[in-house]
């Protein structure tokens, strides 16, 4: 049949990389204006930066609704998640191929290939998912070698196994929402995970304080298993969502049409499986490196003890939700790079990765004003105690001058990975925070007896040349391939 021969024939086909993408200028349309690059990227940032804040308020929620459960189990969840939140994020990083995969796609005109990109993201999604939670398992053994006291151990290994099993549904709701976003759908994320948000509270109610006596109180246990609940629900939702849409219009032929074994064999053996992994690979890899580089500064901030690590996680807490803003810019940049190079229009590539870079400069300034002027009012957001105010406001003044370079710093990754260019930004980044940030947040902090304010001190030190190195590589990527035009996939 010659569709199916097309489909094969695209299907043999590696999707565009910075080595194999050829383009060419002969008749490349006009750029865009800068200011509809702007336009463009806000609109499908904003709904990305509500779905990506709406995890972590997720988070935040169960943080303070355990913490009215008992001191216990506030210990529990803290030590329980700890593990679990560090493999999601690694599995998130690995997965953010499947936006950049399928907005490669699409620029070169290539629907069905964009599904085949879905197609595998998912397969992946569910096994990094079980994965996942087979580590859960092992979470009691693994808290007892780590020295903790036994009944910690046990407390906080039954949040991480109640956290392991809602991690299939979420990373199959990451792989579908990333494939939404780069196909033009980002606001049916957002809404799935702000609905997701509202049953979340009423679930923990339910199931970690006993309410209505339908159910014993399961403190930490029962809060993580609430939210495990609504996490697994957003990821059935948007799988339901695009079965249906691809049963009355499947134009990225979603829908496998081999049989059950073939399918599986060809998700993990086409080349769009073998590309999301190599893409998958040092995405992961990168989040995994700059978690672990935060989780080291935390450790520090408990050397200097109880009030300066509060002072660290007040800042902390409130520079994570400042930061979402640049995650959703980051994601849609990579997008909009992603498909311009698909189109092999290395003009709006350029344009495209540079707006976004400056928008994610603009989105903090707001915040970064309140930072700089009035801290004390920032610190009491999340915290009452004096103390604790007193150190976070000193730590708060200096991440004023971090959030903008720090947002930019995560969108020009995103450029990059628009490009396909994955390995060089991770080897960056790894030396940047583990050369750079860890040993003058040390000397800082430490060493000078800065506090909490040197730990942030540091991390501005690693994020300048994390940030100048990847802004010259983009600016040589986009460059490069304008000087040395070639023909489109």
């Amino acid at each position: 049949m010659p569709g199916a021969s097309r489909i094969a024939a695209s299907a043999a086909r590696p999707l565009l990389s910075i080595r194999q993408a050829k383009m060419s200028t002969s008749r490349s349309p006009a750029p865009a204006s800068v200011g509809h690059h702007f336009r463009a990227t806000v609109a499908l940032a904003l709904p990305i930066i509500v779905s990506r804040a709406a995890l972590v308020v997720m988070f935040t929620v169960d943080t303070v609704m355990v913490g009215r459960a008992s001191a216990a189990d506030l210990a529990y969840f803290g030590l329980g998640v700890a593990p679990q939140l560090t493999l999601m994020m690694v599995a998130v990083g690995a997965l953010q191929a499947t936006a950049v995969l399928a907005s490669q796609a699409l620029g070169a005109g290539d629907a069905p290939r964009a599904g085949a990109v879905l197609r595998a993201s998912l397969a992946h999604a569910l096994a990094l998912g079980l994965i996942c939670l087979f580590l859960s398992m092992l979470a009691e053994p693994f808290f007892l070698a780590t020295g903790q006291d036994a009944d910690l151990a046990a407390g906080a290994a039954r949040v991480s196994h109640a956290f392991g099993f809602g991690m299939p549904g979420i990373l199959m709701f990451v792989a579908c929402n990333l494939f939404m976003e780069a196909t033009g759908r980002p606001k049916t994320g957002m809404a799935i995970m702000l609905a997701a948000n509202l049953v979340n509270v009423p679930l923990n109610a339910l199931l970690g304080y006993g309410w209505g006596g339908w159910f014993a109180a399961g403190g930490a246990e029962g809060i993580m298993l609430a939210s495990t609940i609504a996490r697994t629900l957003a990821g059935l939702s948007i799988l339901t969502i695009l079965a249906l849409q691809a049963r009355r219009d499947d134009t990225f032929r979603i829908l496998p049409r081999r049989t059950a074994g073939a399918a599986a064999v060809g998700l993990w053996a086409d080349p769009d499986a073998r590309l999301l992994r190599r893409l998958g690979l040092p995405m992961g890899l990168a989040q995994g490196v700059e978690s672990a580089a935060f989780a080291t500064v935390v450790m520090m901030a408990g050397w200097l003890g109880t009030a300066q690590l509060a002072a660290y996680q007040t800042t902390m807490s409130l520079v994570t939700l400042t930061f979402m803003m640049a995650i959703g810019t980051g994601g849609a940049t990579a997008i909009r790079v992603g498909r311009a190079f698909g189109e092999g229009d290395m003009a709006n590539v350029g344009r495209a990765g540079w707006s976004g870079i400056a928008l994610g400069a603009v989105w903090p300034l707001p915040v970064a004003l309140l930072f700089l002027i009035s801290p004390e009012t920032a610190a009491r957001a999340v915290t009452s105690d004096p103390r604790t105010v007193e150190a976070a406001a000193q730590a708060l003044f200096v991440a004023g001058f971090m959030l903008s370079i720090d947002a930019s710093m995560a969108v020009t990754i995103g450029a990059l990975r628009g490009l396909g260019d994955v390995w060089w930004p991770t080897l960056w980044q790894i030396g940047a925070f583990w050369l750079v940030a860890i040993p003058v947040a040390y000397v800082m902090a430490i060493v000078l007896a800065v506090g909490a304010g040197g730990l942030i001190g540091g991390l501005i030190a690693g994020i300048l040349v994390s940030f100048a190195g990847l802004s010259w590589r983009f600016a040589r990527q986009s460059a490069m391939h304008r000087l040395s035009p070639v023909v489109p996939l």
